[in-house]
């Protein structure tokens, strides 16, 4: 089985006076229909980098979750979290796949930015371009300058970015959540397989 190596939400629960690092069961769930098996990555830069030293993921997907500080978000060390493993993406030639906030770190990576938009909030809809289907969208946040090497390949109707890939990299980014489809579908598990050389 290959190793994927997938970064992880911070939640703070006030209840407990903890920070704790979180990923949705489902991401185990959808890699094992891949024969793949998820490391979760923890939100401790001051680790990080011996910690996949050691692991040497097949492949990298940042997951969803906390907006980017320089957006809003609270949770700096998720930020650095995801800026480490592109980084070790292009060092070692790992394939990286980047889904909905990780998407918008591989943007903002490369110089992007993002725009606040209207109406992506727990909705379906259409995305035409290199990927032909109806999605589901979670995000407040869209990417609006695509950065450095950066294409856009699939876009929503309201001509929002939702599918990027590095021009030279193995580097890809998706706004739909693979993860929230009860079920699955066959046309993400093909895509991620394909994309994470699985």
């Amino acid at each position: 089985m290959k190793l994927v190596a997938v970064s992880q939400r911070v939640d703070t629960i006030e209840d407990y006076g903890e920070i704790r690092d979180a990923l949705d069961e489902e991401w185990q769930k959808l890699f094992l229909k891949m024969d793949a098996v998820v490391a979760p990555v923890p939100n401790a830069p001051q680790v990080l980098k011996e910690f996949l030293s050691r692991l040497q993921p097949d492949a990298i997907v940042l997951s969803g979750g906390n907006n980017p500080v320089s957006y809003g978000g609270s949770a700096p060390q998720r930020d650095w979290t995801d800026e480490i493993l592109i980084r070790y993406a292009i060092k070692h030639n790992v394939p990286l796949l980047g889904v909905c906030r990780g998407m918008q770190s591989v943007a903002l990576y490369f110089g992007g930015a993002l725009k606040k938009i209207e109406g992506h909030v727990a909705v379906r809809h259409e995305i035409n371009g290199k990927t032909e289907r109806e999605v589901n969208s979670y995000h407040a946040y869209a990417v609006d300058l695509l950065g450095e090497n950066i294409r856009a390949v699939s876009w929503a109707k309201d001509g929002t970015v939702e599918e990027i890939c590095h021009e030279t990299h193995c580097i890809y980014g998706i706004m739909w959540h693979p993860e929230r489809v009860n079920g699955f579908l066959q046309e993400d598990i093909d895509f991620m397989k394909q994309k994470l050389r699985l």
